[in-house]
């Protein structure tokens, strides 16, 4: 058997740890900012924004190449909600120490066709109703990508929770509804746990107002099977993370759940939430702060494996506050969040 010299290992292993410290944020590399850093005020996402209402995103990751969706009634001059779909690049200078985020193909290259073809998916989810909440899922066969996009229509009524898939069709399904997750309320904002072992959502099905629920799914089944199966699944009320108030937009990345809340002790309107996946259970919500929240309403909150920062991860949010271009916009910001698996 032939063995490899050892001084020519020795520098295969100096050249990977030099490349991932630079990607990643570590020290050396020769950059004047080798940590990247995320703002710790919000920053409005002004390359999306319209002065219509902009909001309800979903953005899976390939680090600083962001599929963006969100949910906005610029088509309708302020009517009805479509999704769209535009590319999001986070770029952090090392050199300058600037943080851009702007939509653009710039940086994409190959992927840009691939990930192009979610904006046949969000034209086949419009309708003449509103569709909010969109929940964009990548799932990896080998060389090829295939996209999943839940979503809440208020279609037939009142808001049901559906799903369209490129899996099975190239050009998508046609939508079909996720029948164990519905009911005759409204039923919104479907978000896996991290496991994949249960789907949280929210809904008014028991009060007037909404709370949060969660359903346990097979994570080893293929997940248009998983999305269409029609048979009674237990409904769970999630007692620990709801209030007597209004708790919407429940989103989870990593053991941490992000959402919405118009509860006592908030600085006004809808604020913004976290509570952490501990010891098998959640803890209790706290709030973000008057550093994040507003006297005005925080809405839809989401949380992005961007790449910048490996004690920080970007949460995009929707506000209505003064200084934006008008109605709900979109914006961002960093929170703390250690990346272990960096």
């Amino acid at each position: 058997m032939k063995t490899l010299n050892l001084s020519f290992l020795l520098i295969l292993l100096i050249l990977s740890v030099a490349c991932d410290e630079t990607r990643y944020g570590g020290g050396g590399g020769g950059y004047k900012y080798n940590t990247g850093s995320l703002p710790e005020t919000p920053v409005n996402l002004e390359d999306f924004n319209t002065e219509y209402d902009d909001y309800n995103s979903t953005a899976p990751t390939l680090g600083y190449l962001i599929p963006f969706c969100f949910s906005t009634n610029r088509n309708s001059q302020g009517n009805d909600f479509d999704v769209i779909y535009q590319p999001m690049n986070v770029n952090f200078d090392k050199t300058t120490g600037e943080l851009i985020v702007s939509n653009e193909y710039s940086n994409w290259g190959i992927y840009k066709e691939e990930y192009n073809i979610i904006e046949m998916g969000v034209d086949k989810i419009k309708s003449v109703g509103n569709e909010f909440g969109p929940n964009l899922i990548i799932t990896r066969d080998f060389n090829d990508t295939y996209f999943s996009l839940l979503y809440a229509s208020d279609v037939s009524g009142d808001f049901q929770i559906n799903f369209i898939s490129n899996l099975s069709e190239a050009n998508f399904t046609d939508p079909k509804e996720v029948s164990f997750l519905n009911s005759e309320f409204d039923d919104l904002y479907p978000c896996f746990n991290s496991d994949n072992t249960k789907i949280f959502f929210c809904s008014n099905r028991e009060e007037d107002n909404f709370d949060f629920y969660s359903v346990n799914v097979d994570s080893d089944m293929d997940l248009e099977t998983l999305l269409s199966d029609d048979t009674l699944h237990e409904v769970n009320k999630e007692e620990a993370l709801s209030s007597t108030a209004d708790d919407k937009c429940p989103f989870i990345f990593g053991n941490k759940m992000v959402f919405a809340s118009n509860r006592e002790g908030g600085f006004g309107g809808y604020d913004l939430y976290y509570c952490n996946y501990e010891n098998g259970k959640w803890s209790q919500p706290i709030n973000f702060g008057e550093g994040i929240n507003s006297e005005f309403d925080e809405y839809r909150p989401i949380l992005i494996d961007e790449g910048v920062s490996y004690t920080q991860t970007m949460m995009v949010f929707s506000s209505n506050r003064t200084g934006g271009k008008g109605g709900f916009d979109l914006y961002f910001v960093g929170i703390d969040y250690e990346h272990t698996y960096w």
